[in-house]
């Protein structure tokens, strides 16, 4: 597989009022973005309301993307978890349905150390035999990469991006 490069935009999560996936709309915007000339889909980022959606909701968002993306682009969606094995069975899941990378996000309810921090990803790194990108929102997610950490996860075969 190539190296990515160029945009990947967060997808938006288009669901009906009972909750449904609204799987024509979602369609429709991965065609029109691969038309506009974007390098990648990320589904399940910020604007993809990660954390409000069900396991379910998740996967079929995932299933739709790839198979409308049919190959044109990656499809590299999040993967947001506060326990590693979490975030490795999501990974393996997304992997499964068909994306070419995780975008792995660490959720955090409490103050995390350094070694917390490095475990979480160390563990999803030598769990999923994919590209995967850091995700970092410090606001949002309550854990802040710095620097020295980036270095860090950097070393990991599989960390590719940030």
């Amino acid at each position: 597989m190539e190296p990515f490069h160029g945009i990947f935009p967060y997808l938006v999560s288009p669901l009906d009022a009972s909750g449904r996936v609204r799987e024509h709309t979602l369609r429709r915007l991965v065609e029109h973005l691969i038309n506009a000339g974007v390098h990648g889909l990320s589904p399940l980022g910020s604007t993809g309301e990660f954390p409000y959606l069900t396991r379910r909701q998740r996967e079929e968002i995932v299933r739709i993307t790839v198979e409308a993306a049919r190959g044109r682009v990656p499809v590299v969606p999040g993967v947001a978890a506060y326990a590693t094995h979490d975030a490795i069975e999501q990974g393996r899941r997304m992997v499964e349905l068909g994306a070419q990378g995780i975008v792995v996000i660490l959720q955090t309810y409490f103050a995390l150390s350094r070694t917390a921090i490095v475990e979480f990803f160390s563990g999803v790194a030598r769990e999923l035999p994919c590209p995967l990108v850091v995700y970092s929102n410090p606001k949002l997610l309550g854990a802040e990469l710095t620097p020295d950490l980036i270095v860090a996860l950097s070393e990991l075969p599989t960390v590719r991006y940030f």
